[in-house]
């Protein structure tokens, strides 16, 4: 019985923590995902001497393999700047979307 009451304490802290590093490891995916994004549009930018457009240069799912948890996205594209976010398939933003400016600025909102 005590063996019991053990891994059950033990399942309580585990699967919690396990599930936020789970979370964790996706937004980090999608934060790398979104600066190769960035990556491809200023090659875009490159080859066409504009942002406009530029959006299929990008893989809109992240991770790239296995289930999408993230859309990648290259949004307020115009001649001279834009934007790329990365926003959670379900659910709100609450900390765990990210966006990067042409400038390289990063804010997680």
């Amino acid at each position: 019985m005590i063996a019991v009451a053990i891994m059950a304490i033990i399942s309580a802290i585990a699967l919690p923590t396990y599930q936020n590093y789970i979370q964790s490891t996706y937004f980090n995916q999608a934060v790398l995902d979104a600066k190769a994004c960035t990556l491809a549009v200023e090659r875009f930018y490159t080859n066409n001497f504009t942002y406009v457009g530029s959006g299929s240069a990008c893989n809109a799912a992240s991770p790239v393999d296995g289930e999408q948890q993230y859309v990648i996205a290259v949004v307020s594209a115009a001649a001279t700047t834009y934007a790329v976010t990365a926003t959670p398939v379900s659910g709100s933003c609450s900390g765990d979307c990210v966006r990067i400016a042409l400038d390289g600025t990063q804010t997680v909102y």
